[in-house]
This record gives structure tokens, C-alpha cells and sequence, in this order.
């Protein structure tokens, strides 16, 4: 009988365990953690070789050499006690999850593109940049620093982040995960983008038109996105 109690703490603390675990998991692979996984990931693991070394010493006293009402209510006192720890660890993981996005966020950019971002970079500049060569009839480098301007103004509102290993494609998987309601915009204009300036597509006046409307749309979008979140 003995050895089938301590079987069963340790089976309620083993799916505990692993259903922890995989919880913790799944919410490191949400593509906003990415960028900072390894230093969660560290601190999780030292957190939760504390509490398994608290919950190993205390199950070395869990089962009584007697059986009596006592020992069960002991039993299940060692349970909830163990139970009430990993919850504490899920509350702690959670708070250092959302502290390390709040940081994470203001950090700043400093190349999109292969273009240098300095303090003084800002999405309208850029635009303004982009509106020169428009007016020279340089589509091409018009609809890159147009693309850029959008990508810095969407980072700084905080609805993608931004970091030097990440592709367009990335980006645009991460609008849809977000559930982002003109995720379809950024589609287009990520793709006349790729054909434009990697594929070297010729831009004609009327492609051009096209882009200029739908990132004039997708601008207004990423400010009301911003003034609704707030």
C-alpha cells in the first residue's frame, strides 16, 4: 500500500510537471519571444530546478511509515502544497515572459534592409526620402525606402518586432498570427517589394500607383491600429 501511494504522488507531480512543461513550451515558440527565448529559457530552467529540488525534499516525507487518517491528510497536504508551487512558478514565468517583451520592444533598430537607422531615422524621413526619388521617376528605390518607412513605423508601434535575421515573410506570418485586420495589404506591398528590388522587375507608373495606395492604406491602418490599443 505504501508503495502505491508514493506512486501516486509521483505520477500527480510527473503530469503536473509535464503539462507545465509543455505549456511553457508552446508560449516560447510564439514568434514574439523569439529574439529573447535563450535568456527566458535559462531563467526558467534555474527557477524550476529550485522548485523541483523543494518538491523532491519534500516528498522524502510524504509517505508516514503508518497508514492512518493522519498520513492521508498528510499525503494530500504534500500534493496541494506542490501543486500551489508550480503555480506560483507558472505566475513568475509569466511576469518575466511579459516584463522581457515590455524591454524588448523599446529596443531599437538600427538597419532594416541594409539601410542604417540612426537616431535621427524617422518613418516620415524615410518617406520623404522615398517621395525624392519618386519625383525623379526612380520607382524602384521609391517603393524600398517606402517599405522600409513602413517597417520602422510598424515596429515602433509595436505591432511587429524588428531584428536584423528576420525576412518579410516572417514578418508577414507574424501579422497573421496576430490576427492583423489588413494582414492582406501587407501581402501586396511585401510582395511588389520582393519583385522589385530582389527580382529586379521593371516598375511601370501603373504598379507603382498600386503600391502607392495600398501603402497609404496600410499606413492609416497601422496608425488607427495604434490609437485602438492604446
Amino acid at each position: 500500500m505504501k508503495g502505491n501511494k508514493k506512486l501516486m504522488v509521483f505520477s500527480i507531480i510527473s503530469s503536473s510537471k509535464d503539462e507545465f512543461n509543455k505549456a511553457i513550451y508552446n508560449v516560447l515558440q510564439r514568434p514574439e519571444y523569439n529574439h529573447s527565448k535563450d535568456n527566458i529559457k535559462n531563467f526558467i530552467d534555474n527557477i524550476k530546478e529550485v522548485i523541483m529540488q523543494r518538491i523532491s525534499r519534500m516528498l522524502q516525507n510524504a509517505i508516514p511509515n503508518k497508514e492512518s487518517v493522519h498520513s492521508i491528510s498528510s499525503n494530500l497536504s504534500i500534493v496541494f502544497m506542490i501543486i500551489g508551487l508550480l503555480i506560483i512558478f507558472g505566475i513568475i514565468v509569466i511576469i518575466v515572459i511579459k516584463v522581457s517583451k515590455v524591454f524588448n520592444k523599446n529596443v531599437k533598430v538600427t538597419e532594416i534592409l541594409g539601410e542604417k537607422i540612426d537616431e535621427k531615422t524617422t518613418p516620415a524621413s524615410l518617406r520623404q526620402k522615398a517621395s525624392s526619388f519618386e519625383i525623379e521617376g526612380q520607382f524602384r528605390d521609391a517603393i524600398r525606402y517606402d517599405f522600409i518607412a513602413l517597417l520602422l513605423l510598424m515596429h515602433e508601434k509595436n505591432l511587429i518586432y524588428l531584428d536584423e535575421t528576420k525576412t518579410n515573410e516572417e514578418i508577414n506570418n507574424y501579422l497573421k498570427y496576430r490576427d492583423f485586420f489588413m494582414v492582406s495589404n501587407f501581402e501586396c506591398l511585401m510582395n511588389i517589394f520582393n519583385s522589385c528590388w530582389y527580382g529586379h522587375k521593371m516598375c511601370e507608373i501603373d504598379l507603382y500607383n498600386n503600391w502607392t495606395r495600398c501603402i497609404n492604406e496600410l499606413w492609416s491602418g497601422v496608425i488607427a491600429y495604434e490609437n485602438k490599443n492604446k
